[in-house]
């Protein structure tokens, strides 16, 4: 079984500055601390066999609980500082980006980090950063339903230009949003032209971008959904792995079947519940483990400071509505414990929840928030190591002798 670590990258810091004090993304020093306490909690779980790291890509929060502008560059850092650990997103927000850049990009990060990247990928659902970072594709105008709709269709079309940049060499694309390479350009260069660089007539017929990736045809690809039917067949279609936080047994094994459904009509089998590199599925969940069961409820209620009050207001506590609930969903701890959504306790307390996830759904990849920066560093670094030399081991094959 593969677990996973999903941080905000927050700059919070719980016994001088908590979040929700002040602006604290204009901080450069709290910024500096939370990336040295970041690469030291990536340290702890590679050493005790943490599958992988990943981070969301946030714009503008100056109040300081997203601070991941670029997550590739922070997956360049860690990657550094860790031998086995692989690194990647939840994920890059597609419509904010040129794709041929961020393919770029990304084939130059699986370089830099020797392989080890993962590629997370997302439609974004926050306004203040899509709605300035994305100008470049046009907005609509027509209400909220057309606006979702042309994302998702920038969001496919940016997939399919950044996996053609991977795996094809010379190539053309027209599309809705895009022209590769666009019309007229003119390229005369007698070594383009003698070496057969896509040079035409004295033009730019046909672009290849370069460097390839390390891993081939590309690196892993993950998506984020809750229960959105459309997404889940994209992700089938495409090779993604998908994520969800949904919760309710019934809910997470109609997503588990649905995928593998939608993967069967494209000629995939993937048994629902099962992880593989060229697509599967995995389900995210909130951890906090300690020595003692109160000290790790203590870290959860620290990451209410993140759980509740930011990312609450973006409706996500109502993928956690418990059966017959009605009026707002609580924001407690209570309330995430009940729905599942929620491990807490002793290591031996949440193996125990980490094994009934496996039997209920046939599980093989676990991803847990990680609320760095809400919750103490030095409660990080026991959930980490906790989990990591007590709980996954318990999850691993035995070796044949």
């Amino acid at each position: 079984m593969k677990f996973s670590l999903f941080y905000p990258v927050s700059l919070g810091s719980p016994d001088t500055k908590p979040l929700g004090s002040g602006l604290l993304g204009l901080d450069a020093g709290l910024y500096g601390r939370a990336v040295a306490e970041l690469r030291e909690q990536a340290v702890r779980a590679d050493e005790t066999g943490w599958t992988s790291l990943m981070m969301a890509e946030h714009h503008f929060e100056v109040e300081g609980y997203h601070v991941t502008p670029n997550p590739l560059l922070l997956n360049v850092h860690l990657a550094a500082h860790t031998k086995r650990l692989r690194h990647g997103q939840m994920g890059l927000v597609l419509p904010n980006w040129n794709p041929l850049r961020l393919a770029e990009d990304i084939a130059v990060a699986d370089h830099l980090t020797g392989g080890r990247l993962d590629i997370g990928l997302s439609r974004g659902y926050q306004a203040r950063s899509v709605g300035v970072l994305a100008q470049h594709v046009g907005a609509s105008s027509a209400g909220a339903e057309a606006t979702d709709a042309r994302n998702r269709r920038v969001f496919e079309e940016w997939f399919d230009v950044m996996r053609r940049s991977w795996t094809e060499d010379l190539w053309s694309r027209e599309g809705e949003f895009i022209q590769v390479p666009p019309a007229g350009l003119p390229w005369a260069h007698p070594i383009s032209t003698r070496l057969g660089a896509g040079v035409a007539d004295g033009q730019v017929a046909q672009l290849a971008t370069v460097p390839k990736p390390v891993q081939l045809p590309h690196p892993p690809v993950f998506t984020t959904v809750t229960k959105s039917a459309a997404s889940i067949e994209w992700a089938a279609k495409v090779g993604s792995s998908i994520v969800t936080l949904a919760t309710g047994d019934d809910v997470v094994h109609g997503i588990f079947q649905s995928y593998a459904d939608a993967a069967a009509k494209h000629g995939r089998t993937v048994r629902p519940g099962e992880y593989r590199p060229e697509g599967g599925v995995a389900l995210c969940r909130l951890v906090a483990v300690a020595e003692t069961h109160e000290e790790a409820w203590e870290s959860a209620r620290q990451s209410l400071a993140f759980m509740g009050d930011w990312l609450g207001e973006f409706g996500f506590f109502e993928a956690w509505r418990l059966p017959g609930q009605e009026g707002p969903v609580p924001r407690t701890l209570e309330q995430l414990v009940e729905a599942g959504m929620l491990l807490v306790g002793t290591p031996d307390e949440v193996g125990e929840q980490v094994q009934r996830l496996q039997d209920e759904f046939g599980l093989e990849y676990l991803v847990f928030i990680a609320c760095a920066g809400a919750v103490e560093h030095r409660r990080m670094l026991d959930t980490i190591g906790l989990f990591g030399e007590h709980v996954i081991p318990a999850f691993q094959p035995v070796p044949v002798a």
